[in-house]
């Protein structure tokens, strides 16, 4: 049955009138919600985990908050926020997921990294990129610039030279990234070299636990292992 054209009228006009009003009350000030965001978390959601080890051997907790913290934080602040799985790339065991956070159409992108052969490791990538996203719009910042304020001050405090470098990286920025870890998927598929192995002989630690440093020195190791390799392989 066909509605009454003049009933529909009526109802866009009613509509039309509200819509200003509506959208006017739903609109978020984009700046007062960072403020909000970046507010100190409650203590008592608050988490430690082991984290570096110094040189004396002694070893720093670090403090972190659980992915449904950020959530709730987001819920509460921020409820118009969304978020979407951008990326996910599998290298060797390790799995890398880019999630994206959107808030007032303002994106920020984050990355995290697990086993790839568990269910529960493809989980952790994803709630770690969440909760890099979510540092950018300044949840949980400040325990993030308190860890690097103190690998800073620990830095600055010895004088003497390092004899070794430790391989594992000691913050969100010093670890591994997405496309080092390509580089070194890529040379492993290319020249058949076990580069989770090689890791574990060279730096005693797995690839997902690297730092920036320490992966540029596993891409030139397996650089010099591909170059080895070919010769032999063309001479076969």
């Amino acid at each position: 049955m066909k509605r009454n054209t003049i009933t529909e009228t009526k109802e866009f006009e009613i509509q039309e009138n509200l819509f200003p009003n509506e959208a006017l009350n739903n609109v978020l000030d984009f700046s007062t919600t960072l403020k909000e965001l970046r507010k100190t978390v409650d203590p008592n959601l608050i988490r430690q985990r082991a984290g570096r080890r110094d040189r004396d051997g002694n070893v720093h907790m670090v403090e972190y908050v659980e992915w449904h913290t950020v959530a709730d934080v987001l819920d509460d602040k921020a409820p118009n926020w969304g978020h979407a799985v951008k990326d996910i790339r599998s290298i060797g065991e390790i799995i890398s997921v880019t999630v994206a956070i959107t808030i007032d159409g303002v994106t920020r992108e984050g990355i995290g990294t697990g086993k790839a052969i568990s269910e529960t490791g493809i989980k952790k990538a994803e709630h770690d990129a969440l909760k890099r996203a979510a540092v950018k719009f300044g949840i949980a910042r400040e325990l993030y610039k308190k860890e690097f304020d103190s690998i800073e001050h620990s830095d600055e405090t010895v004088v003497e030279p390092q004899t070794s470098v430790d391989p594992i990286a000691k913050s969100l920025g010093d670890m591994v990234t997405a496309k080092q870890l390509g580089m070194i998927r890529a040379i492993s598929l290319a020249s058949a070299i076990d580069a989770e192995h090689e890791c574990s002989q060279m730096m005693h630690c797995r690839i997902d636990e690297l730092s920036k440093r320490a992966a540029s020195d596993l891409i030139e190791h397996l650089k010099n292992l591909q170059q080895n390799t070919f010769p032999m392989r063309r001479a076969g």
